[in-house]
């Protein structure tokens, strides 16, 4: 017997309507309620191809718009549609239905080949059926000739500028002539050149999650954990909640982070003030002994330690040389103690931050 050919079922389009407040209508990997939630959300306004459809559930194919590029949604949630069949198109002409009516007809003359009885089978002959088919030769219809008039007339159309409808010199890439308008100012030019498009924000991440009943609950935007009757405002915006633990953590964070922040603040304002006061300790701004040793009458050791030394009968300190380290003084330093004890009656301050 001749193989039939079935002319397949157009695929219904679908179009989102529901989820505008939370960017979109959430989609699963699967069937199930329980299966796994997609990353992303099926944008408000996409258009899918539904692929499979069970008890409300519609497996789709993205067409048009931004989410996943395929997964399982629901059309309905709590009586609210959340995606609607995209209206059909418009009614095609005379024409269209007339090609379309023959299509069909060839569709059956070639469903409707000869079939063999079992009777027939069995004796080893069989009779083939007369089946009507389309001549070729066939004179064209009214409208087939209308249709064929008006695409003939397309070749014979005057598009040189004469008609009104086809004036291509109307276009400045046809007369050659560059657009004649007002000239740009120097301060737009720059702002123009200047401008820098803003990033484009990612998709918003999932901040509310389906029970078992089909209710959202709000999700902790630091943990993904639902969050239960008491939760703290989000850093996000009001409508994100966080745990009483998470936002603990969240507070440390921050608090660590100012500390830094005041510690680099601090650390700068020391680099700026070695710089125009010409302080700070280096190794080479350390001052040496030999020449205040020298103006006391005491010559110093090769390596210009010097120490000092009590002389009991006399009540009196002198400065002699020492090979000691333990035992050394900078004579320079002893100066400066000396003029502050005297001059403001207190201790010297001396810092010790490198």
């Amino acid at each position: 017997g001749g193989s039939c050919f079935v002319v397949p079922k157009m695929a219904m389009i679908w179009e989102v309507v529901g989820g505008a407040d939370h960017g979109g209508v959430l989609v699963r990997s699967g069937f199930e309620l329980s299966s796994e939630l997609a990353e992303t959300r099926l944008s408000t306004g996409a258009v899918v191809k539904e692929m499979e459809n069970r008890d409300g559930r519609i497996c789709y194919e993205l067409i048009r718009g931004e989410g996943p590029r395929s997964g399982w949604v629901s059309s309905k949630l709590r009586g609210k549609d959340l995606l609607v069949p995209q209206s059909r198109p418009r009614a095609a002409g005379k024409f269209s239905q007339l090609l379309s009516q023959k299509v069909e007809e060839a569709v059956e003359t070639t469903c409707s080949e000869t079939v063999e009885s079992p009777e027939e089978s069995e004796s080893g002959s069989s009779t083939p059926v007369q089946v009507e088919r389309v001549e070729a030769g066939k004179e064209p219809t009214e409208d087939e000739k209308e249709a064929f008039h008006k695409y003939m007339e397309k070749f014979g159309e005057c598009r040189d500028g004469s008609n009104p409808g086809y004036s291509r010199k109307a276009f400045p890439w046809y007369s050659g002539k560059l657009p004649q308008g007002e000239k740009v100012s120097e301060e737009s030019l720059q702002a123009a050149l200047s401008y820098k498009p803003r990033e484009k924000r990612l998709n918003k991440p999932n901040l509310t999650e389906v029970d078992s009943e089909g209710e959202e609950i709000p999700l902790c935007t630091k943990c993904s954990m639902p969050v239960g009757e008491f939760a703290y405002q989000g850093r996000e915006g009001k409508h994100t909640c966080v745990h009483t633990e998470c936002m603990a953590q969240v507070l440390t964070k921050e608090a660590q982070r100012d500390e830094e922040v005041r510690n680099e603040r601090e650390q700068q304002k020391k680099i700026l003030n070695r710089r125009e006061y010409d302080i700070g300790w280096r190794m080479d701004s350390v001052p040496e002994n030999l020449p205040l040793a020298e103006r006391m009458g005491c010559k110093a050791s090769p390596q210009g330690l010097c120490c000092l030394v009590l002389d009991e009968a006399s009540k009196t300190v002198k400065v002699q040389a020492t090979l000691e380290p333990s035992a050394a003084v900078n004579l320079e330093y002893l100066l400066l103690a000396l003029k502050v004890r005297k001059t403001a009656s207190r201790e010297p301050l001396f810092s010790l931050d490198p």
